[in-house]
């Protein structure tokens, strides 16, 4: 391991966010070339897809999605194969950065993919599809259209990248990770 296989840029997170956190997700999305976003809220997941015309989110299609809203938002990851914005809020406000790979530093990532909730497809709607698990009922809209054939065999997930960088005491550890790609994609 001879160079971080990541590299981490700030982005300055202003007023603009508090008043319109879609615009401003729409832009960073743009900017860096990503396209879904993962949000954590008080009061829900949210999930959405950055296309062409804008941002699309869950809360129309899950009933347990609410909106997208800064006053409820906890974290967002934006994210797709070029790199991953990180927003998060803390007693100090509002942070962002954004991580991407170092070229030519492969040996230093794994990249594991994690099988999301979902058993029956209820709905599919304007390229989200809605997932129930189990008895319990739970359900999230995902931003892609996946089958009830796709389910069967445990292919929706999402595949997170870990970079891996020594220790102090020249250990291998996992040092940061990333949201890279949303399965199976169009």
């Amino acid at each position: 391991m001879t160079k971080t296989p990541y590299q981490l840029a700030n982005i300055p997170v202003d007023g603009d966010f508090i008043t319109g956190p879609a615009n401003w997700i729409v832009a960073q999305a743009r900017k860096f070339g990503l396209r879904y976003l993962l949000a954590h809220a008080d009061d829900g997941v949210i999930w959405g897809r950055i296309d062409n015309d804008g941002l699309h989110i869950s809360h129309g299609i899950a009933p347990t999605s609410p909106p997208l809203r800064a006053s409820t938002l906890q974290q967002a990851r934006i994210f797709g194969l070029p790199g991953e914005v990180l927003l998060w809020r803390d007693d100090d406000g509002w942070h962002a950065r954004f991580a991407t790979d170092t070229p030519g530093n492969d040996d230093d990532i794994i990249d594991e993919d994690h099988i999301l909730w979902g058993d029956t497809v209820e709905t599919v709607k304007d390229g989200f599809t809605l997932l129930r698990e189990g008895a319990q009922g739970m359900r999230h809209a995902v931003p892609i259209v996946i089958t009830a054939e796709q389910l069967k065999h445990h292919q929706l997930r999402v595949r997170v990248r870990h970079y891996i960088t020594e220790n102090e005491d020249g250990e291998a550890i996992i040092t940061l990770s990333r949201l890279i790609q949303l399965l199976p994609e169009a």
